[in-house]
């Protein structure tokens, strides 16, 4: 090996110790915010979507800042594009500011009661993913 072959080597390799570890998305924790029934259920697609849900299943949650009656409204829909409903209104500050900061908010359905009130159908937890 000639020398400049070795100071290739090691330059590279010294160049390695500085390069910050990337976070892959696998990498990333979820942080249990809150846990919580569905607001405005029967409103909205909740009654066509329940019987399409499971425990587990992940739903996209999206703020909604143009609401009139709640600036820091967060829909909620299934991963058909169905709009189940809100995050109560007091429930929402935390996700709603984090959700601003452009973390990413994460719902799963927590429990399923087909044969209870509306209001307590779809109960759905929250996670901040980081």
């Amino acid at each position: 090996m000639n020398r400049l072959k070795f100071l290739q080597r090691i330059s590279t390799g010294l160049f390695a110790l500085f390069i910050p570890k990337v976070s892959h998305a696998s990498e990333r924790k979820r942080y249990f915010l809150t846990k919580f029934y569905v607001a405005g259920f029967y409103y909205y697609d909740g009654e066509s979507a329940v019987n399409e849900l499971k425990k587990g299943d992940e739903l996209f949650i999206i703020q909604e800042p143009s609401n009139p009656f709640d600036r820091r409204a967060i829909e909620i829909y299934t991963n058909k594009n169905k709009k189940l409903g809100y995050v109560p209104k007091e429930e929402n500050p935390i996700p709603s500011r984090l959700l601003r900061q452009n973390v990413k908010i994460i719902g799963t359905v927590d429990k399923i009661n087909i044969d209870k009130e509306d209001w307590r159908k779809v109960r759905v937890n929250l996670f901040a993913e980081l």
